[in-house]
C-alpha cells in the first residue's frame, strides 16, 4: 500500500509566515539601538546541524552584541554550547513532532535591536508577538531563491547548492569551513562525564551506524545492514547502533541475525552526548538523516545511503562519501512511497563495502 508524505509539506506553512512577521513588524513599536540580537532557528535537528557554521560565523561577526537562539526544544541543550551564544529559548518546529514536547520549553520576550529569522513555525511566529525590535530579518528571498534554484536544478538532472551554504546567505555572510572546536564549547571534562556516563563511549575504533529515517523512501533494508556488518565485522570495529525509539526493531532484527555482538544506544543518550560520541568515533554509515548531519559537523569520516531526492545536504569534505543509485530519478518516492522497489534498496551491501574501503584507506 502506497503511502503519501504529508510532513515535507509543512515548509510551505514558513513562507506566508514570515510575511505576515514583515507586515506585524511594519506596524509594530520599534526598539531603538540595545546591542542585542536574536536569531530564529526553529528547524528539525539536521537542518539545524547544517546551520551551524553559519550560526557561528554570525556570533563571531557580531562580537559586541549579545546573540540569542530562539530553537525547537530538543536543540536546546545544544545550542547552550555555541561559542559565544548568550541565551536560549525555544518554539516547536513548523514539523511540531512528537520529540519536541519537552519539559525545557522557553519562549522568548523583550526587546532587540535586531531579529534575523532562518526558520519560522506558527508557535515561533506566535512567541515572537511579544519581542520588540528595531529591525527585522527573514529568510523569505533566500528560501525562494533556493526553491527555484532547486526546481532547476532537478528539472535538468543537477545536484543543487548545499542547504549550508543557503544557511550563510541568511545570515548574510560567505561560506566558509568553520572546525568543530569553534563552533562548541567543549572540554576534556566533558568526554571524560560521556564516558562515565556512557561507558561504550570508551570503546576503540567505534563505527556508528544509523538505520532510522521518518519517510520510507530513505530507508535501506534491514536484511542490507545484516549483510554489510557481516562483512564489515573482521574488520575489528565496535559497531555502536544509534538514533530514536522507532529504530529500536531495525537493531532488533540485525542483531538477531548476527552470531557476533553489536552495540545499542538507541535512545540512551542526549543530543550533546550523541554529539560527543561523534566527535570520539571513527567511522559514520547511515542513512539521510539528522545524525548523518551531525556527522558532517564532527568531521567523522562517512557515508551516506541516499534514496532519490535533491540532496541538499552534502558533506563539506569531500573525504565522505555519498550513495545513490536513483540515477536523477524517482523524486516521486519522496512524496509517495511503497516498501517494495525503493531506489535505496538499489545500492548493494557490496557498494557500501567499496565505499568503506576507500574511506578507510
Amino acid at each position: 500500500m502506497s503511502k503519501i508524505n504529508f510532513d515535507y509539506l509543512n515548509i510551505f506553512k514558513e513562507p506566508p509566515l514570515m510575511c505576515a512577521a514583515l507586515v506585524r513588524q511594519f506596524f509594530k513599536r520599534k526598539e531603538s539601538a540595545n546591542g542585542r540580537a536574536l536569531v530564529v532557528n526553529t528547524s528539525l535537528i539536521g537542518e539545524f546541524a547544517a546551520s551551524l557554521p553559519a550560526l557561528r560565523e554570525f556570533i563571531a561577526a557580531h562580537p559586541g552584541k549579545e546573540v540569542d537562539l530562539l530553537v525547537s526544544p530538543p536543540l536546546k541543550l545544544l545550542a547552550e554550547r555555541i561559542h559565544g551564544v548568550h541565551h536560549v529559548y525555544t518554539a516547536k518546529s513548523v514539523f511540531d513532532r512528537a520529540a519536541e514536547e519537552h519539559p525545557q520549553h522557553s519562549p522568548v520576550s523583550g526587546s532587540y535591536e535586531h531579529v534575523v529569522v532562518m526558520r519560522i513555525s506558527p508557535d515561533s511566529y506566535r512567541t515572537l508577538a511579544a519581542v520588540v525590535t528595531k529591525h527585522l530579518k527573514t529568510s523569505l528571498l533566500p528560501m525562494t531563491a533556493y526553491g527555484l534554484h532547486m526546481g532547476w536544478r532537478l528539472l535538468v538532472g543537477k545536484t543543487p547548492k548545499s542547504w549550508r551554504e543557503v544557511n550563510f546567505e541568511m545570515l548574510g555572510s560567505a561560506p566558509k569551513d568553520i572546525p568543530f572546536e569553534e563552533i562548541f564549547d567543549f572540554t576534556d571534562e566533558d568526554y571524560a562525564q560521556l564516558q562515565k556516563e556512557v561507558p561504550l563511549a570508551a570503546l576503540p575504533n567505534k563505527l556508528i551506524i544509523h538505520t532510522g529515517a521518518s519517510w520510507v523512501t530513505n530507508r535501506w533494508s534491514n536484511n542490507n545492514w545484516v549483510e554489510l556488518l557481516r562483512t564489515l565485522h573482521p574488520l575489528g570495529y565496535e559497531i555502536i547502533f544509534v538514533g530514536s525509539n522507532r529504530d529500536k526493531a531495525d537493531y532488533d532484527f540485525i542483531a538477531s541475525q548476527l552470531d557476533f555482538p553489536i552495540h545499542s544506544l538507541i535512545e540512551q543518550m542526549s543530543l550533546v552526548q550523541l554529539v560527543l560520541l561523534l566527535r570520539k568515533s571513527q567511522y559514520f554509515i547511515g542513512v539521510d538523516s539528522g545524525p548523518r548531519n551531525f556527522a558532517h559537523v564532527c568531521d567523522l569520516p562517512s557515508i551516506t545511503l541516499l534514496g532519490p531526492g535533491p540532496h541538499m545536504y552534502t558533506p563539506p569534505n569531500p573525504r565522505d562519501i555519498t550513495l545513490d543509485r536513483s540515477g536523477g530519478r524517482g523524486l516521486y518516492q519522496r512524496f509517495v512511497g511503497k516498501k517494495n522497489n525503493l531506489f535505496i534498496n538499489r545500492i548493494t551491501p557490496q557498494d557500501v563495502a567499496d565505499a568503506f574501503a576507500r574511506l578507510s584507506e
